[in-house]
């Protein structure tokens, strides 16, 4: 079942959108501005159960509630970005579920960021895709003397990722409803084994106010794509950037060991339309625990320069303001340790911290398997 937790992790630098997003666009509002904020109070009730994805997980009780309680602005267009999306909601939830009272898995809290992009534009009734990650704690893990039953975590701080599917309708000028069905996941990124991850799904119904009058759609601007046809300094942007990943190794070879992966990366890009670019790139990488796992497989190397991995991509990047989701589809050209192959995918999110600095998180992939989650910063030209 390890394909499952594998496209989890994919699911979560996806999710990780919308981290950035809010910490961009949230901002505490100013008494003379309240109106223009939109910000609304949330309250959400689920019901759920886990998904039997390991047979262990089938001892544990198969319903039990969950409750999060939000904080969030229904966007209306102030940025070009929101309209272009149909003015999705951001904000961040405070979450909780007994998870059934386990002794084995006991109980979950979370604190995450969300966005609900909505499929269509009506102001009385919206369906919408709602998804978030954030900081989850579980109350008991893995511990091979004291819990050695809960084969599913094997640390109490992990990534809390919530989707749900959404059906919201205004009831009066500020105030909404809505029912929802969704999946919650905890899993700490392969930091520490087991990790299996803890996988529920739920449904459930929610009630929100607005604490102003609402604030008016700013119809979405119209965008002259024209400039960004041609070639030159303006419509070309460079990232020079390095990410630090730590990682545990399989189980199957025995170690409880983190192993560091260094990661030094270029991508050049050319814009062409307001929210889009294209390009190419270069990845430099060193992932320590290519030694071990060329030793169990009885592979030899002369020195650690044939440990490093180089490779080349064709890259591309949605800009939603200050924030953007980067994918580059790669292959490596270099490298001893190739048991995951040489074609390889990540998907990122950049946050633009200053005019030429910004911070990245990414997900480096072999298609199903989930290599590594590094952390890193870089500088940009244009």
């Amino acid at each position: 079942m390890k394909n499952i937790v594998q496209t989890n992790k994919k699911v979560l630098i996806l999710s990780l959108l919308s981290i950035l997003i809010c910490s961009t666009q949230v901002s505490v509002a100013q008494e003379d501005s309240k109106k223009s904020n939109n910000f609304q109070i949330e309250l959400r009730t689920n019901y759920g159960f886990f998904i039997h994805h390991h047979l262990e997980m089938t001892r544990f009780p198969a319903r039990f509630p969950s409750f999060e309680l939000s904080f969030q602005q229904a966007t209306f267009g102030k940025k070009d970005w929101q309209a272009y999306f149909n003015y999705p909601i951001i904000g961040i939830t405070a979450y909780y579920s007994s998870l059934g009272n386990t002794d084995v898995i006991g109980q979950a809290v979370a604190l995450y960021p969300f966005i609900n992009f909505p499929f269509n534009k009506s102001k009385i009734n919206t369906v919408s895709f709602r998804f978030g990650v954030g900081l989850g704690y579980l109350t008991k893990k893995y511990d091979r003397h004291e819990n050695f039953q809960n084969t599913s975590i094997g640390s109490h701080f992990n990534a809390a990722i919530s989707l749900s599917l959404e059906y919201r309708r205004r009831i009066a000028k500020r105030y909404d409803i809505a029912a929802f069905i969704g999946l919650t996941h905890f899993s700490n990124g392969s930091s520490r084994c087991p990790n299996n991850g803890i996988n529920m799904a739920q449904c459930g119904l929610s009630a929100a106010c607005l604490i102003n009058e609402p604030q008016e759609y700013i119809p979405k601007r119209l965008s002259d794509n024209k400039q960004y046809k041609k070639w030159n300094l303006k419509t070309m942007s460079y990232y020079f950037g390095f990410s630090y990943s730590f990682k545990d190794i399989d189980e199957c070879i025995g170690y409880n060991k983190t192993f560091s992966v260094y990661n030094l990366y270029v991508n050049i890009f050319k814009q062409i339309s307001r929210l889009n670019k294209i390009g190419v790139g270069l990845d430099v990488a060193y992932d320590t625990s290519d030694k071990t796992a060329l030793l169990y497989d009885g592979i030899s190397y002369s020195n650690d320069f044939q440990l490093i991995k180089t490779g080349i991509n064709i890259a591309y990047e949605l800009m939603m303001d200050n924030t953007s989701f980067i994918i580059n589809m790669g292959y490596h050209i270099t490298g001893k340790e190739m048991d995951g192959g040489k074609i390889y995918q990540k998907l990122s999110l950049k946050q633009n911290i200053s005019k030429h600095l910004f911070a990245c998180i990414g997900l480096t992939t072999h298609f199903a398997r989930a290599d590594y989650i590094g952390f890193g910063l870089g500088f940009k030209i244009n």
